[in-house]
């Protein structure tokens, strides 16, 4: 087939970024030919059936929704100019003609279903009030009903939609991440280690529940002040500083910022933590399990529907409490031998998640486009 790959940015880095870049390693790999069409392309990738087009980026100082509808007219004519082709598959990238979606982020109206209070009164301001917002929903619509294909990474990110723009669940597809290693990593083995190691990765702040975290982290230390948070994906700023000296946890986390290897920062932590309002699925937790870290995770994510709460994770039912999730992380640190038996079953688990599966399920939903047609 001759398959067009919508996004802006194609690269290794970013969930998005690298769910495309496997998806189309994959189908270049199964001898189709993929043209990948983007603002930037930062993976210095080669392949005899891929062609790489690019549109011009937005200029500087646009607001969202003019960026979105820049985006949707660039990336249109560069697909109609390099086209024709069998399937034109969108990475959540508003555009004229496409057949496939892949939807990466929950709509608009997310906040509003599972923050706290005040963040639901506010999202349902920006929601009525807000242009950016809008224009996203805007989009969102068109794409769902546009669509011959959405594919979802989870089915709470389907439900989402569904409730919301109402289109047939024939349409519906589901492709879970892969997740790998650059490495293999030996989990850990039970030990006594004194000082019991969380991970948490992320850029994102209240989406991410990180506030959650650090407020776990607090009540945490009133058991026992042997743990340690690692924050991989943020750097710390004055202000998160003063936080942590106000929380009394200084000594407990440490912001690591950006990191390009994770083998290492994986290979020394033993659980791995997303306690998210909104996540559409979660790859972090998966990689992690490779490499024996126990997942403690919020219901609402999306990779929660692919674990099994006290046997490969613990799931946050309540991922606004910060007071169960400070049970959790203490139930994992006094019980070793649970934490054991635990990790093993994750790291078994995530071994199902590989990133040929992802584009075998990708090219089952193709078929169902050839069929309509």
């Amino acid at each position: 087939m001759r398959i067009a790959m919508v996004l802006r940015l194609f690269s290794l880095h970013g969930g998005l970024e690298l769910y495309a870049f496997q998806l189309v390693k994959g189908l270049l790999q199964r001898d189709h030919h993929v043209t990948v069409i983007c603002e930037s392309d930062e993976t210095d990738f080669a392949h005899p059936h891929l062609t790489v087009r690019k549109f011009a980026p937005a200029a500087k100082g646009l607001s969202k929704s003019q960026k979105n509808r820049h985006y949707y007219e660039v990336a249109s004519k560069a697909v109609a100019d390099a086209g024709p082709f069998d399937v034109v598959h969108s990475q959540h990238l508003g555009i004229a003609e496409f057949d496939a979606v892949t939807f990466h982020n929950h709509t608009v109206f997310r906040l509003s279903e599972v923050g706290l209070p005040w963040e639901r009164q506010l999202n349902n301001f920006k929601v009525k009030f807000a242009q950016d917002y809008r224009s996203r929903e805007e989009i969102d619509g068109q794409l769902c009903h546009r669509g011959r294909c959405l594919i979802f990474p989870a089915r709470t990110m389907a439900d989402d939609f569904s409730n919301h723009y109402k289109f047939p669940s024939h349409l519906i597809a589901y492709v879970h991440p892969g997740a790998s290693l650059p490495k293999s990593i030996e989990p850990k083995a039970a030990g006594t280690d004194k000082t019991f190691n969380f991970l948490f990765v992320g850029k994102g702040y209240r989406k991410k529940g990180l506030d959650i975290l650090l407020s776990a982290c607090a009540q945490l230390k009133r058991k026992t002040p042997d743990f340690k948070l690692v924050i991989a994906g943020l750097r710390q700023k004055p202000l998160s500083k003063l936080q942590l000296s106000l929380l009394g946890i200084s000594k407990q986390v440490q912001y690591l910022g950006f990191q390009k290897d994770m083998n290492a920062v994986y290979q020394n932590a033993h659980s791995i933590i997303l306690p998210s309002r909104i996540e559409p699925f979660g790859m972090a937790p998966i990689e992690g399990m490779l490499a024996g870290l126990v997942p403690i995770v919020s219901q609402v994510c999306g990779v929660a529907e692919v674990l099994t709460d006290n046997v490969d994770s613990l799931i946050l039912k309540n991922h606004l409490s910060a007071q169960e999730l400070s049970d959790h992380m203490y139930t994992l640190m006094s019980n070793r031998q649970k934490w054991s038996t635990m990790s093993q079953q994750a790291a078994i688990t995530a071994s199902k998640f590989t990133w040929e599966a992802t584009v075998e399920q990708t090219l089952q939903a193709y078929s169902t486009i050839a069929v309509q047609h």
